[in-house]
């Protein structure tokens, strides 16, 4: 699978569960609004600016976080997170965190399975509310892996992947099953250092347009859809020339004889 491209105008929805999530309804909306360029540590990293969309609802209560998020442009890693997390009644103020990976972490396309590699990044987290602002810092590092194709259903669909697993340093790992036709994640799973499943996005909806329209719909159209066009093309090029062979002929009209000019006074 080759590296997906992103426009401004392009989403994806996804049904969370699982993780303490599972609770009433929780869904996850990303929205590419354009590119930026995030510069960390005097190094500018071309991206696509994503505005993102995080709402629990349970009941009659809804939290709802709306982070902005840069991918880079060159290998779709996230490079930069910031969000303002609202106050929950008496018990939090208002906070604003800042995350950022410095040099974002590498995603090598296409996506062969088989493939691996190692990549380590440096995060920096910083976390302001009215009274203070709190730095952290600490080294991540992940082996990625990239697994044989697998086809999965989800609620937008049934999407040919390219699963794509992130192990951490404690075992922990998550598989992002990346679909070309989709152009992000169909569903990113995560499991803990026994291999259990813990949690899932599932894709629910989206809207796709890299590639241009022979690029993301008619590309990425199943073998059979492919043979139903060819059919109607083949029967629309007959009916063409049928038609034009019944057609009959158009007559002239005759010539009119020469006039004679007008005669002078």
């Amino acid at each position: 699978m080759d590296r997906p491209t992103w426009a401004a105008g392009d989403f994806w929805v996804y049904d969370v569960r699982g993780s303490g999530l599972s609770v009433g309804n929780t869904t996850f909306r990303m929205d590419v609004t354009g590119t930026d360029s995030v510069t960390l540590n005097g190094t500018p990293h071309p991206s696509y600016k994503v505005s993102a969309d995080l709402k629990i609802t349970a009941g009659l209560v809804t939290f709802e976080v709306k982070p902005d998020i840069w991918f880079s442009v060159d290998t779709l890693a996230i490079v930069k997170i910031t969000a303002v997390i609202p106050p929950i009644g008496n018990l939090t103020t208002q906070t604003t965190i800042v995350i950022a990976g410095s040099p974002p972490q590498t995603i090598q396309w296409p996506l062969t399975a088989g493939a691996t590699w190692s990549s380590s990044t440096e995060i920096w987290t910083s976390s302001m509310n009215a009274t203070k602002t709190t730095w952290s810092h600490s080294t991540l590092s992940t082996t990625f892996a990239v697994q044989p194709d697998a086809t999965i259903t989800v609620p937008a669909g049934t999407f040919s992947t390219n699963p794509l697993k992130e192990l951490s340093g404690n075992g922990t790992y998550t598989t992002n099953f990346w679909s070309a036709q989709v152009g992000n994640w169909a569903r990113v799973g995560s499991y803990n250092n026994t291999g259990k499943n813990t949690q899932n996005f599932n894709l629910t909806s989206y809207g796709y347009s890299g590639g241009g329209f022979f690029g993301s719909i008619i590309l990425g159209l199943p073998i059979w859809i492919w043979l139903i066009l060819l059919v109607v093309i083949v029967v629309a090029i007959i009916g063409f020339f049928a038609v034009r062979r019944r057609k009959p002929p158009v007559m002239m009209p005759p010539a009119m004889p020469p006039q004679q000019p007008p005669m002078g006074p």
